[in-house]
């Protein structure tokens, strides 16, 4: 039989970012199991650091990385030790967008984000950070711009939800290199990795938030400039020396010449999606409807 712990209800419950929250359950043995409340169409990582467990026992050590399904899902189960005795815990959270233990699909080819038929040109981007240090010579790879002569629809480069939206800004800046004062949409996608396409028309999305896109469909305009061009940045939580860190990486461009990498520039592209292409990523309720 399990109860919830509704004495301990004011410690055991936490809310993270009012985005997910954690209820504890307990059952007649006193075991205590950690639950996640996620209202999100996306999953989030969680990590919980145990500061103090009173009669109580984690199998896991005292911190552990679980993954919040949206929903709700079992995050950790800290066994009772005597069980005519209290319990108790405290912990701290920290929140992570996405779900970093998936494995990356690295061979998976993202198509141009751009309607299919658009002539374009293709460099990496690379932002330099400010720091007393010494400059690097080879600073990291942060994303990849295509370049363009005239407006056109921008598309989904691969299958995914999108996880946010900022398409606010009616004046943008037109620096190739400039990421933080943009509109934008981002995409998360099946293996844990996140696409941000930046340097939209104001308002002008397609899909709505926690929505799931396939490859190919339009979701924004481009801005009408005299250099039209949309940034686009794959990123994800990886798990480092010093605790989870955020990194971008570089990517397979499908174009209609074949495979290119995006760190590597290249002109006279032409965006293409092809048909065997985007259906590798649907399910057999998108496949059905798609071929419709």
């Amino acid at each position: 039989m399990r109860i919830i712990a509704s004495l301990f209800l004011f410690l055991l419950v936490n809310s993270l970012f009012a985005q997910v929250q954690i209820v504890a359950e307990q059952d007649q043995d006193r075991n205590l199991t950690l639950f996640s409340m996620n209202p999100e169409k996306i999953p989030y990582t969680i990590r919980i650091e145990f500061s103090s467990l009173e009669n109580l026992e984690s199998m896991m050590g005292n911190i552990i990385f679980s993954v919040a399904e949206p929903g709700k899902s079992t995050l950790v189960k800290l066994k009772s030790i005597y069980v005519n005795e209290k319990t108790g815990f405290r912990y701290n959270t920290k929140l992570f967008k996405g779900d970093f233990t998936l494995p990356t699909q690295k061979d998976q080819p993202y198509l141009i984000p751009l309607e299919e038929g658009t002539k374009l040109s293709m460099r990496p981007l690379i932002v330099q950070v400010n720091s007393s240090g010494p400059k690097s010579s080879n600073p990291p790879y942060s994303g990849v711009g295509f370049f363009f002569e005239k407006p056109a629809l921008v598309c989904a480069p691969r299958k995914g939800i999108i996880s946010e939206i900022k398409m606010d800004k009616e004046v943008n800046t037109s620096g190739p290199t400039d990421f933080e004062s943009e509109n934008y949409l981002e995409i998360y996608h099946q293996d844990g990795t996140f696409t941000r396409l930046s340097g939209l028309k104001a308002n002008s999305q397609k899909a709505s938030l926690g929505e799931t896109v396939i490859p190919g469909q339009p979701i924004a305009e481009t801005i009408e400039q005299a250099n039209p061009h949309v940034k686009m940045i794959q990123s994800r939580w990886e798990m480092g020396e010093m605790g989870m860190i955020w990194i971008n990486f570089p990517i397979k461009i499908l174009s209609a010449s074949g495979e290119s990498e995006s760190s590597i520039p290249s002109e006279e592209l032409i965006s293409q999606h092809p048909k065997e292409v985007i259906i590798l990523e649907l399910d057999k309720k998108e496949l059905k409807k798609f071929q419709k």
